[in-house]
């Protein structure tokens, strides 16, 4: 015979609230691996079947999945996020009963997926817009029409070479066949698929971007220093797609320009954080060591500050002391063109400028490898300055400052290095 403590019986579940009868059984709380944490099944009291709830756009949702299996409840969980997430942010598939599902009947409940990571921070807008863009203009033409169960790898093999006939990099391509296994995923997360096709890979190459030596970093100073004020040539400023619209005011080569050449090479910066960089990201530290510390806006997935050399302290410090004296330099002002509004322009002005620069100073291609330098190859030039003069710096130090990987740093950065350039520390004995 079973016993039961004082008060208790054995038929009590049927005498709970209802309240306390349709909460979370504890134990049985499971997040649905590899998709939001708030994304969760659960059982309670008051069924036997499997529950499911998600939590999107301030709001719960929960569902019954009329199944008792586990298994089958994680996969119709999965199917619920994606139909509650299409029904929020976009639109249902929209079929017709009488024909097969199509590749573009899948791409807008894709895209808005895709518009609720970035609404929870999975996914910049612009990552999204690129995304958008591809689909758009290369795949959707090939495939929106086809079935999406019969687009196998010979289709994708084709598409593949039907991008390299374009003169597509296989960079480019190979984002392009990423662009088009989201669809696929959406596919088989909604079981419309059986199973993924296979993709075909693509053999990208590794193309570092060109660096300067120290004697042609020190030469594109002294131009622009020299050549303040100078008009750009319209052959230059024309190569620009919005050109016409910023070459009055900023075809002249600006008073910041060679404070932003040194900048980037002493800070570690990529030509994309020169638009943002506000004058309250930036800290002056004087401690054992003097230094900025740059804690600007979260980019590639990396949010830690930046530690710049101390030679960054000098220019910005001047710098900031010649914005002030034009009425700018308070903590909401960018460092680079102030009164420029308009972000993408400024970055589009110093290309100008920047590439006219080298021109006067006779800088041609890279001699280690034959490319063309633009304001990226400035980063480089940071990164490998510091690999060849840092006092034995490591690599991880090295790419969690400069917010990249490791592998980025041996892969596009260290791989021009030669044994020569640094003959002191090859020759050297251990102390």
């Amino acid at each position: 015979m079973q016993f039961f403590e004082h008060g208790e019986a054995a038929n009590d579940d049927h005498y709970l609230s209802a309240r306390h009868r349709t909460l979370p059984i504890p134990e049985s709380v499971t997040p649905i691996a590899n998709y939001p944490t708030k994304l969760r099944i659960f059982k309670t009291l008051a069924s036997r079947y499997w529950q499911v709830r998600c939590y999107l756009r301030g709001k719960t949702y929960t569902q019954s999945l009329k199944t008792t299996n586990k298994s089958a409840a994680i996969s119709q969980a999965k199917q619920f996020f994606h139909i509650k997430t299409a029904e929020l942010y976009g639109e249902h598939v929209v079929v017709k009963e009488d024909r097969p599902v199509i590749f573009n009947d899948l791409v807008v409940a894709t895209l808005a997926q895709q518009q609720a990571r970035v609404e929870r921070g999975e996914l910049t807008a612009l990552s999204l817009a690129i995304l958008r863009s591809r689909l758009s203009k290369n795949i959707q033409p090939c495939f929106g029409a086809m079935p999406i169960d019969t687009i196998n790898y010979q289709h994708l093999t084709d598409f593949v070479q039907r991008l390299n006939n374009k003169g597509l990099s296989p960079t480019s391509i190979q984002q392009h066949i990423v662009a088009a296994r989201k669809v696929f995923h959406y596919a088989h997360g909604m079981n419309l698929i059986k199973s993924l096709p296979r993709f075909p890979s693509v053999k990208i190459k590794s193309q570092p971007r060109g660096s300067f030596t120290i004697g042609e970093y020190r030469s594109l100073v002294s131009w622009a220093r020299r050549l303040i004020g100078t008009r750009v040539p319209t052959s230059v400023t024309a190569k620009s797609r919005r050109g016409e619209l910023n070459v009055e005011q900023y075809g002249r080569i600006s008073t910041d320009l060679a404070w932003l050449i040194r900048f980037m090479v002493n800070g570690f910066m990529r030509p994309s954080d020169i638009k943002f960089l506000q004058h309250q990201h930036v800290t002056v530290v004087r401690a054992k060591h003097i230094y900025l510390r740059l804690n600007l806006p979260e980019t590639k997935k990396h949010d830690k500050p930046i530690v710049t050399l101390q030679a960054a302290v000098y220019v910005y410090e001047r710098l900031l002391a010649w914005q002030v004296s034009q009425g700018y330099g308070k903590p909401t002002d960018y460092v680079f063109l102030p009164e420029q509004t308009n972000r993408d322009l400024v970055l589009e002005t110093y290309r100008w400028q920047f590439t006219w620069i080298q021109q006067q100073a006779g800088i041609g291609r890279n001699a280690a490898n034959g490319q063309s330098r633009t304001l990226y190859s400035l980063r480089h030039s940071s990164m490998t300055f510091r690999l060849l003069y840092g006092r034995r710096v490591d690599l991880l130090t090295l790419a969690r400052n400069a917010r990249t990987s490791v592998e980025m740093v041996e892969k596009f950065y260290s791989s021009n290095l030669a044994a020569e350039m640094n003959i002191d520390l090859l020759q050297g004995r251990r102390d």
